[in-house]
């Protein structure tokens, strides 16, 4: 099976040089597309058979122990236009600034990107002599969701490497999967469609399980992951994401108890609470420039984990009249392993401070806040 995809943002994807020209690799969508299947089979094996799942996600993509994965993956045929700086992207837009922020760091060469509207073609088929005629469903299903929910490359959490398809050459392994080219015209069509694929999808792989909230890693399970489709219109990609990214700056920004909390400790004093921004991923850096006369940092980060990637993820959909819609994912896991704690380095001091992880309600705020300033927000129920 061939697919025709098409990148609706930029996608910031580095070769050996991070910074240096970006290179669209197949191992880089071998990667997204063993994370998405990670995540549906988690929600039918569970999140606590953790052998289960490694057993059945390698009979898919492979491992040292099973071998080689059963299905090939391919890139061909890349076109578009020249790479794109960061500062290009973003100019004039604080909120896609906001968002992208890390492609543009001081002191270091910006990041290029893969325009918005290349393409290129992926191909998926059995490797030669496989035996498993069921691994090549879930590849689609896979795929289905990094082109519906996901995205590819850095930032693409933040909305960078949306993709989507846009023809297919070749009949889906199996009817009863969903479609992979988007049909809705509308954000409530957008809503359900969602919806009726993830059902299909879910089916196709097992009886659903039982999982917990906060699951253990990312799980798609409607007790552990919830969507929504923001219920408006924007006219471009650029506009969408500028959007959220303003929204999010403003919700984020000097935000209490956050802020004092943090503060108090550059002033010697201990952390009272839980610093709430840590529901959006790690690390995290503060600037204090009104203390001692000059600015001071600070880095959140996990006590064992200094990464920790945001559980809230922003997709940009092309409607097929052209407008464009936002997909938000929210997965409800564990924000560090149990019983991790948050360090707070004070890096002039040369000390750090450590405090309890929050809760992820912080995240339900943000999507109120969303609600009240850029449109409904239609969560995807019943799948």
């Amino acid at each position: 099976m061939k697919v025709i995809l098409e990148t609706v943002t930029p996608l910031f994807l580095g070769g050996a040089d991070p910074r240096g020209e970006p290179e669209l690799r197949a191992a880089s969508i071998r990667g997204a597309l063993r994370f998405w299947l990670r995540a549906l089979l988690g929600g039918v094996i569970g999140d606590r058979d953790l052998d289960a799942l490694r057993k059945a996600e390698s009979a898919v993509f492979g491992s040292t122990d099973a071998g080689a994965s059963p299905v090939l993956v391919r890139i061909r045929n890349l076109s578009g236009g020249a790479p794109t700086p960061f500062s290009a992207i973003a100019s004039g837009r604080q909120g896609l600034t906001y968002l992208f922020f890390a492609m543009g760091t001081q002191n270091k060469p910006e990041r290029k990107a893969i325009p918005a509207g290349s393409s290129f073609e992926l191909e998926l088929r059995p490797r030669a002599g496989a035996q498993d005629r069921n691994t090549l469903p879930k590849v689609y299903a896979a795929l289905w969701l990094l082109t519906h929910l996901g995205g590819l490359g850095a930032r693409s959490r933040r909305g960078a490497g949306s993709l989507q398809v846009t023809r297919v050459q070749g009949d889906a392994p199996n009817s009863a999967l969903p479609s992979l080219e988007i049909r809705a015209s509308a954000p409530e069509q957008l809503q359900t469609e969602l919806q009726e694929g993830l059902s299909k999808l879910r089916k196709s792989v097992g009886e659903s399980a039982s999982v917990d909230c906060p699951s253990r890693f990312d799980v798609l399970h409607p007790n552990a992951c919830k969507i929504w489709v923001v219920g408006k219109v924007f006219s471009s990609w650029r506009e969408a994401l500028d959007a959220i990214g303003q929204r999010m700056q403003q919700f984020r920004n000097r935000r209490e108890p956050d802020y004092q909390n943090v503060k108090n400790a550059v002033q010697g004093q201990r952390l009272t609470q839980p610093v709430e921004r840590a529901a959006f991923g790690l690390p995290i850096v503060f600037y204090y420039r009104s203390l001692k006369g000059a600015k001071e940092t600070l880095v959140l980060e996990g006590k064992r984990h200094n990464r920790r990637a945001s559980p809230l993820l922003i997709h940009v959909t092309r409607l097929s009249n052209r407008k464009y819609a936002l997909v938000l994912t929210f997965f409800q896991a564990q924000l560090l392993e149990e019983g991790e704690k948050l360090k707070l380095k004070l890096k002039r001091q040369g000390v750090s401070e450590c405090v309890s992880t929050p809760d992820l309600s912080l995240i339900d705020d943000f999507i109120q806040e969303v609600r009240r300033n850029i449109g409904p927000c239609l969560e995807v129920t019943g799948w």
